[in-house]
């Protein structure tokens, strides 16, 4: 799996040189982005990026940034391997249609439009080689739930599914996670260019220190019958957060349908009692 996600990585460094050399930038679409902002929480959305998260900030502070693709990315072989989001090793995301709903009503994506609001709701269909892909973001409360489902279209060969990842700063010093068991694990960012898999968290967190700003991720759907991993890719310029679902199947049968949903919200907290700030979080995001 390592060894796949570093493949993963270098691919998407190819493809941004293709795109600045011309050779697929007549495939992806202008540059954009649109602002949303629900209380202290403010998200970038990226049309180059098929309007996927790309930045995330509390309070004014960074808590992920745009140093790498966000989104859900899927691996077919038959293509040539990486799709989904900024990632074009196999083919282009293709948007069927996307809208954006702000407190009730729908509004356009405009480059540089910037939306206040209560509640915001951007829904996107695409399809990623012979999958649709069915994305809903929602912002509200100073929240984010990010829900995606996965439906073959045609049979397809898909060898690894990403529904969610996310680029958290730097900054950011170390991380915690609480398991459906209630067992914790914890650990610091040096790094170390290393990704190590857990199965069985039901949210994790990271901290940074200078700013006293939280960062943390709720599985909104409870254990599963296929293991779900989640990992931290622990890099210099960005610890990324991946969200691993293994297919139903190597071959997905047309009709074939999946679905993942997580809740995202940043904290303060003193250094000291970070961890026990995130522990109360945890259970707010996912009530009822």
């Amino acid at each position: 799996m390592v060894r796949a996600l570093r493949r993963f990585l270098l691919i998407g460094c190819i493809a941004a040189l293709l795109v600045g050399s011309g050779a697929v930038a007549d495939e992806l679409p202008e540059p954009g982005v649109v602002v949303i902002k629900t209380g202290a929480l403010t998200a970038e959305l990226q049309r180059r990026h098929f309007w996927n998260l790309q930045r995330l900030s509390y309070r004014g502070v960074e808590v992920a940034g745009p140093t790498g693709a966000w989104g859900t990315v899927i691996s077919v072989p038959a293509i040539g391997g990486w799709v989904g989001s900024g990632h074009t090793q196999g083919c282009v995301e293709r948007i069927e249609e996307v809208t954006l709903t702000v407190d009730g009503e729908q509004v356009p994506l405009d480059d540089g439009a910037v939306y206040a609001c209560d509640r915001a709701v951007l829904v996107k269909r695409s399809m990623l080689d012979k999958v649709r892909l069915e994305t809903t973001f929602t912002f509200a409360d100073e929240t984010i739930t990010q829900s995606v489902s996965l439906t073959a279209t045609e049979d397809v060969a898909v060898t690894t599914v990403y529904p969610f990842i996310h680029c958290l700063s730097p900054d950011t010093s170390e991380w915690f996670a609480l398991t459906w068991d209630n067992e914790e694990a914890g650990g610091e960012f040096t790094g170390s260019d290393e990704l190590a898999w857990h199965s069985g968290w039901a949210w994790t967190a990271a901290y940074i220190p200078g700013d006293q700003t939280g960062f943390l991720l709720r599985d909104l759907m409870g254990p599963r019958d296929r293991e779900v991993k989640m990992g931290y890719w622990d890099q210099e310029r960005y610890h990324k957060l991946y969200v691993s679902a293994p297919p139903p199947e190597e071959t997905w049968r047309e009709g074939v349908s999946v679905e993942w949903a997580v809740r995202i919200a940043c904290f303060e907290a003193p250094p000291d009692v970070w961890k026990q700030r995130a522990n109360r979080l945890a259970p707010e995001l996912i009530a009822e």
